[in-house]
């Protein structure tokens, strides 16, 4: 069964790749433990992550997923087109599912830790 994580719970991250960081007590469910090969984030393989600005869904194998909140007001339009073309750029997303709101943008502190989960995901092309 999917995961819904709500938009307070969901961080759209600019940098050289865009991340999704989700906040979430909840186990995701084949979703691999957060790694490092040579400092990038390794890939997700069977994820595949649908990015838009009312919801994104990080589609997994069989009946895994997680289900993201988009904005909630006018006022993140720009600021998520700016990573929505970040994500189509990057050909995908870092997506990491960590338990509490802290130092996201130390990925080697998270794949040291093993608690976070994630990992690249591609992108699902969206028709334009």
């Amino acid at each position: 069964m999917p995961l819904h994580i709500r938009r307070e719970d969901a961080l759209h991250l600019d940098g050289a790749v865009p991340t999704l960081v989700l906040v979430s007590a909840d186990p995701v469910e084949r979703l691999p433990v957060f790694q490092l090969d040579a400092g990038r984030p390794v890939p997700c393989a069977g994820w595949q992550i649908l990015a838009n600005l009312t919801t994104s869904v990080v589609d997994g194998p069989d009946d895994a997923g997680i289900f993201v909140e988009g904005m909630r007001s006018p006022q993140e339009v720009d600021e998520r087109f700016a990573w929505l073309e970040a994500v189509d750029r990057a050909g995908g997303a870092v997506v990491l599912v960590v338990d509490s709101q802290g130092a996201v943008d130390d990925w080697a502190a998270l794949a040291a830790g093993g608690k976070a989960r994630g990992g690249f995901v591609p992108a699902v092309q969206r028709g334009g």
